[in-house]
């Protein structure tokens, strides 16, 4: 058992009342946003907005990503700059109309980098919105299960 420490602020790592109080605590996040939307479960957040261009995309998510990086400093609540990524999500064709360069998507001093994939909740979802990478990943899940159960055999 570990030993007993005295916590001067936060919440203990660990227990039953944190999940409860974080959630409370980062409730009004979406209360920042002027463009965008949030959809917020446990301490994952995904930030959407629409756009017909680069410039415009860049600039909506820009000034709702200017207003997080003050919400959490005001909160004193830091971000893990490593998970954070953007994508642009569109049919092949809107995606290929938009300008051959990425916008450049800032929060804070942090450059965040795009992605062609990404896996929420455990579903991956691609740029084009296909099923293609998801199906791939349960398919290869399955025979790795199947080829442990025929060894068990």
């Amino acid at each position: 058992m570990s030993k007993t420490r005295t916590v001067k602020c936060g919440i203990p790592q660990g227990s039953n009342l944190g999940p409860l109080l974080f959630l409370l605590y980062i409730n009004d996040l979406p209360n920042c946003l002027t463009s965008s939307s949030a959809s917020m479960f446990a301490d994952d957040t995904n930030v959407s907005t629409n756009g017909k261009t680069n410039d415009e995309l860049q600039e909506r998510i820009n000034v709702d990503l200017e207003n997080i990086h003050q919400w959490l400093l005001a909160n004193k609540l830091t971000l893990n700059k490593d998970k954070t990524e953007y994508m642009i999500i569109g049919s092949r064709q809107r995606i290929s109309n938009l300008a051959l360069t990425d916008p450049k998507i800032e929060l804070g001093e942090s450059v965040i980098k795009r992605v062609h994939k990404s896996k929420t909740l455990g579903v991956i979802i691609d740029e084009h919105l296909l099923w293609n990478h998801q199906i791939q990943n349960i398919v290869t899940k399955a025979s790795k299960r199947i080829g442990m159960m025929r060894r068990i055999k």
